[in-house]
């Protein structure tokens, strides 16, 4: 016999929590891949497209590049969000992938650098969609005392999904011709996005989004598909702030600071790991030209990274997420002050380099890795929950085509130390913002 719960975010966690969890991850598995794609790409590109040293404008030409995704998510991320509060979660994120699937296609085939900006631009509108939208799906259907986890877990699935490349472009670089390499990472990308649309036609709308439009009993039948799985029924609607969904909302005077925490916060963040992660090969290749080495070797960087994830599951919860970005940011900062100072006086090359990463990475993935993402899906109400955290993913991505056209022309024109301090001086922005406007969600309801 189904006992009585009264909320959605009351259920214990079930299998069918589980599985909304797992479909609505991999569309930032997707994410995760797909981004990771030019990194190794680009090692072959420079030949490919005649963008060696010399020639004139190429590191420029390689930045442009590396940003043109980041571009196209600028656009795709505010506006599909936007049009995910309005028209619901499930009707946009079909509509992103099939936008995904096209123009990594003709990504992968494209014969020159025009076709190639032009066609990640276009891809990265669909990719920028999937951000907003899983973010509010996991936010929407967890339980409150653990959704913090499953946000962090989601967000998490983009790393899994750069993991996952770099290991499936070690058989392409081995014995795939080396004019086309590239070219197939690019068509394997194009093949996630279609099985993730296959598997996600059937979940169910969000039971939040259908209540702020009043439409209550689709909210309860939505509810209790989750509930069933878990034995028991719902029979109480969320408490959802009714209202429109405008952008401009997002600056009036109850939401503005939280507006610009949420903003300048994953701009700091993506500034610097964006440009680490784009180019870690291409620093690694600098003093070895085994490609298969220079993959391995950044594989090796994921390691602290996995270590941050499970501190910051375990804490979390227990802590709280406003404590974890402070020490992310704060952390990194440190330490990349140390190593800085370290390669004034000592010429260790990639060992500063991996480790001065590496340190970096453990540091972002205890905080504000998984909690930039985290946060805008929790503080913001039903209405604009989507709007917000596709503002908040357009600015990061300012963040990361700052950061993918600066860092390559630090990297290959100065000494690394320069990199370090382009590190430090957005690790420090992160800290002040969050120290400032952060607030604490853990265990609070949704609205």
């Amino acid at each position: 016999m189904l006992t009585v719960h009264k909320r959605v975010d009351e259920l214990p966690v079930n299998p069918f929590f589980w599985k909304i969890t797992m479909l609505s991850s991999m569309g930032i598995f997707m994410d995760g891949y797909v981004l990771s794609i030019y990194s190794i790409a680009i090692l072959y590109m420079r030949s490919y497209f005649h963008l060696v040293s010399g020639t004139p404008f190429y590191v420029y030409y390689i930045a442009f590049m590396g940003s043109s995704v980041f571009i196209g998510m600028f656009f795709g991320s505010i506006i599909l969000g936007n049009l995910s509060d309005k028209y619901g979660r499930k009707k946009i994120y079909e509509y992103d992938l099939v936008i995904t699937i096209l123009f990594l296609i003709l990504t992968g085939i494209s014969s020159n650098i025009t076709e190639f900006i032009i066609f990640e631009i276009l891809a990265g509108i669909g990719i920028g969609a999937d951000y907003p939208i899983s973010s509010s799906i996991v936010a929407e259907f967890s339980p409150k005392n653990k959704r913090g986890r499953f946000l962090v877990l989601n967000i998490f699935s983009w790393t899994i999904g750069g993991v996952v490349l770099l290991l499936i472009s070690i058989p392409v670089i081995l014995y795939a011709p080396v004019a086309i390499n590239w070219r197939i990472l690019y068509l394997t990308g194009a093949i996630i996005p279609f099985l993730v649309l296959l598997s996600r036609r059937n979940l169910p709308e969000s039971p939040f989004w259908l209540t702020s439009k009043g439409r209550n009993s689709e909210a309860l039948k939505s509810s209790n598909e989750l509930g069933k799985s878990a034995g028991v029924n719902v029979d109480e609607l969320p408490d959802v702030e009714k209202g429109t969904s405008k952008v401009s909302d997002l600056f009036s005077k109850k939401y503005l600071y939280y507006t610009i925490f949420v903003s300048v916060a994953w701009f700091s963040y993506d500034v610097s790991s964006y440009g680490v992660w784009e180019y870690t090969p291409s620093a690694f290749a600098f003093s070895n030209s085994n490609i298969v080495m220079v993959v391995l070797a950044t594989l090796l960087e994921d390691v602290p990274v996995f270590i941050g994830f499970l501190i910051c599951m375990y804490y979390v919860e227990k802590t709280g997420r406003r404590s974890l970005e402070l020490i992310g940011f704060g952390g990194a900062a440190v330490s990349l002050a140390v190593f800085a100072a370290l390669s004034d006086y000592i010429a260790l090359g990639l060992l500063i380099i991996f480790f001065s990463y590496a340190t970096m990475h453990l540091f972002h993935n205890m905080g504000p890795a998984n909690l930039t993402y985290d946060y805008p899906a929790e503080i913001f109400p039903t209405r604009i929950r989507g709007t917000a955290m596709g503002f908040a993913t357009s600015v990061s991505r300012i963040g990361a085509i700052t950061g993918t056209i600066v860092f390559p022309i630090i990297l290959f024109t100065l000494p690394f130390t320069y990199v370090l301090i382009f590190l430090i001086i957005f690790e420090i922005i992160g800290f002040s913002i969050t120290f400032k406007f952060a607030p604490e969600p853990m265990n609070k309801s949704l609205d």
